[in-house]
């Protein structure tokens, strides 16, 4: 392993109590996502309105503007995200102070409001987007559908494989998805044709967003890409796979995943997270270790995160019917090894950049983060509670992404949604 063993993980504190309360009650539920353990980021503005983007964080069912705590953020979060870790400690510090002690409550109320009376943005202005292939698992079982023989590529485990994705079609939960066209070449064919998708598709997946980026030819060690991580949302890499199945060869995926990504509104801190965090991915036998660069002694004790993410599904037969679930601590490749590969060659990356953490699966079959594995590429559709079967997504589908963090000593915190209706193609 790596001789640097300077990993700055960001401790326990105050803020993580699980005896905390807010004065807010909602907040104090056990189903929130947004207790005061939370405390997330994102941008709002009231419902109905045309103006700016403001900064707010969510606290049960209620936003705080984030100008009750003197940050001022509008249009996005990239300059927030571009001052480091200790600037966002200090707000979150401020933030559960006021949030917890009633005497804050008169000073607050005018910067407070019903999450169902505003409309929440993208939380970042986004220039790249990469998205990463970092599950075994997902990685195995799409691949011996196609190459049985050999279902993961040998470079799987030397390095986190990725492609580079298209940021301008990033939109936020609740947009609806038009079913993309493309070509596609039919079975038994020898020439494609121009159609709607006919096998539209989900990927249950986490955006890591960048914060204090890296210069042009400046790499990042393995115990300081932590530093660069302003947080986590919830992403839906959405994929068209027949039209990828004609494409990806030579180069991987275009137009198959470039008409709509998916991600929550908001951002999960690294010291919300900072209880859940897991050792690094426990490699099989024979596997090679992380070449140096990709390793240390503390990110292989501690460099993963639980988080359970489960993708659902809501049409005019079914209502919030659980695909599947799967923990992201499975994923083979953690964050921080994500963000030194990105930076290895001296690629630079800037504040709100996302990486993708691919799709996220697990070993079991109902732990598969995509309809592509759950249906084995429409021969074995996946069942419905109502007896519908599956092997694709349908027009009128609404996908929801949610996740949580849950651990007996610490309070259960969530990720809100990253939700999509599929509508007919233009």
């Amino acid at each position: 392993m790596g001789k640097n063993v300077r990993y700055r993980m960001i401790k326990l504190n105050e803020t993580h109590n699980p005896e905390l309360k807010s004065w807010i009650t909602s907040a104090n539920e056990d189903t929130t996502d947004f207790p005061i353990q939370n405390l997330p980021f994102g941008m709002y503005r009231h419902r109905g309105e045309s103006g700016s983007f403001r900064g707010c964080t969510a606290i049960g069912d209620f936003i705080l503007d984030l100008r009750a705590v003197n940050v001022e953020c509008v249009d996005s979060l990239n300059t927030l995200a571009s001052k480091g870790k200790q600037e966002w400690s200090r707000i979150r510090g401020l933030l559960s102070h006021a949030l917890s002690n009633e005497t804050q409550r008169e000073s607050l109320e005018p910067y407070l409001f019903p999450l169902k009376d505003v409309e929440l943005g993208l939380p970042v202005f986004t220039r790249d987007y990469t998205d990463f292939f970092t599950s075994y698992y997902h990685a195995y079982n799409t691949g011996k559908l196609f190459k049985p023989d050999e279902p993961v590529t040998p470079n799987f485990k030397w390095m986190p494989i990725a492609y580079h994705g298209r940021a301008s079609s990033i939109v936020v939960s609740g947009t609806e998805i038009l079913r993309p066209y493309g070509q596609i070449l039919p079975v038994g064919e020898n020439q494609p044709i121009m159609a709607p998708s006919r096998f539209l598709d989900f990927e249950s997946e986490l955006g890591i967003i960048i914060g204090p980026g890296n210069k042009m030819g400046e790499t990042v060690g393995i115990d300081d890409a932590e530093d660069r991580i302003f947080g986590f949302v919830l992403l839906n890499d959405w994929s068209a796979r027949d039209i990828q199945a004609w494409e990806y060869q030579p180069l991987g995926p275009f137009l198959s995943k470039s008409f709509a990504t998916t991600i929550s509104p908001w951002i999960i801190t690294l010291e919300a997270l900072a209880p859940f965090r897991s050792p690094a991915f426990k490699r099989f036998e024979n596997d090679p270790p992380p070449l140096p660069h990709l390793t240390s002694i503390s990110n292989a004790k501690n460099g993963h995160f639980s988080i359970r993410i489960e993708a659902r599904l809501r049409s005019e037969e079914c209502t919030n019917e659980i695909l599947s679930s799967a923990n992201y601590n499975s994923s083979y490749w953690n964050p921080a090894q994500l963000v030194v590969h990105h930076a290895s060659n001296g690629c630079p990356m800037s504040p709100g950049d996302i990486l993708g953490t691919g799709t996220i699966s697990g070993p079991e079959a109902s732990e598969a983060g995509a309809m592509l594995e759950l249906g084995q590429m429409g021969a074995k559709p996946v069942l419905l509670s109502n007896g519908d079967q599956r092997s694709a997504l349908n027009n009128g589908d609404t996908l929801t992404l949610c996740a949580r963090c849950s651990d007996s000593k610490f309070r259960a915190i969530g990720f809100g949604e990253a939700s999509g209706k599929i509508l007919q193609a233009k």
